[in-house]
């Protein structure tokens, strides 16, 4: 699986440690990419890993030259992947950006092997129209021609309000508005590194200045040691039955640190709320309920916001 985008290939051969790249010379060679593909699928015991990637290129990667030929790290642009491992791994088709982080995130998770080939770059081209699947994000109902400006915070609106509402899938709606709004949601956890949000089994980005700390609910997962951790922020999106109260007990908060729960729709949004018991912990109050800015033909996402207690 691999980007359209991907047009160039380089093999980089290992520097010894101390010496420098004389000026002028190249620091790697352009070759195939039927040649890469033959050097990964002859890697010995290559069937035990579940993806497999290379580096891409840029200006400063001779500088930053890996010492290992390997590097277990996450993977872009360019996979090779094992199908037969990675089938009960759900990539979810609702995403519209940072799906390759939530898949890796997922496999990781489940004790998988993911390998970065570091004896290889890809290189890119840019275009302009493709890729990153966009919208024009406008009102569902046009009320003038003259075209109107819309924001990501407008993007969610209260339920059952006279906001205007947008003609976009409700999935992009909540990601956009989570990435540029994410501040304002979580500000325990602006630029604080040792108070990150906790994201239960999902990965959503919430902006450039905040920390998310992945962890999966499943049964035998693998994940960072979170003791001595305190969340500034709780994250759950779309949480299924592997989600119980006892497994969020194991997790320490803030005091007032923000709480969003994110639904399918108003019924189960307010099912999750009771099932988990999160009355028990955390504050709500009515005017906190939002919805993505769609009709209800276009089934809105639903979330609510809290503060710990």
């Amino acid at each position: 699986m691999m980007d359209d985008s991907c047009v160039l290939w380089n093999a980089h051969q290992p520097q010894d440690q101390g010496s420098d790249v004389a000026e002028g010379v190249p620091s790697h060679t352009n070759v195939s990419l039927k040649s890469v593909l033959q050097h990964m699928e002859s890697t010995p015991k290559i069937t035990l890993y579940a993806l497999c990637g290379v580096r891409k290129w840029s200006s400063q990667l001779a500088k930053h030259q890996s010492a290992s030929p390997f590097s277990r790290c996450h993977l872009h642009h360019f996979l090779m992947l094992n199908v037969d491992l990675t089938q009960n791994i759900q990539y979810d088709l609702n995403r519209y950006s940072c799906e390759e982080v939530d898949f890796n995130l997922q496999a990781h998770s489940s004790g998988l092997l993911l390998c970065r080939f570091n004896s290889f770059s890809l290189m890119k081209k840019c275009i302009l129209s493709g890729g990153n699947r966009d919208y024009n994000v406008t009102p569902k109902i046009m009320v003038s021609e003259s075209p109107t400006s819309i924001s990501p915070s407008q993007y969610v609106c209260a339920p059952d309000s006279e906001h205007m509402l947008l003609a976009a899938p409700p999935h992009f709606l909540l990601e956009r508005f989570l990435e540029h709004s994410g501040q304002r949601l979580f500000p325990k956890a602006v630029r604080n590194h040792t108070h990150p949000v906790l994201s239960i089994d999902s990965y959503l980005n919430i902006g450039p200045e905040l920390v998310v700390c992945y962890v999966s609910s499943r049964p035998h997962s693998v994940s960072m040691d979170y003791r001595g951790v305190v969340f500034s922020g709780l994250l759950l999106y779309l949480s299924d039955s592997f989600v119980v109260p006892n497994f969020l007990s194991k997790f320490r908060f803030l005091k007032g640190a923000t709480l969003c729960v994110i639904s399918q729709d108003r019924s189960s949004l307010r099912q999750t709320i009771v099932r988990l018991e999160l009355e028990d912990e955390w504050q709500f109050r009515l005017r906190d309920e939002f919805q993505t800015a769609n009709c209800s033909e276009d089934q809105p996402l639903y979330f609510l916001t809290g503060r710990h207690i």
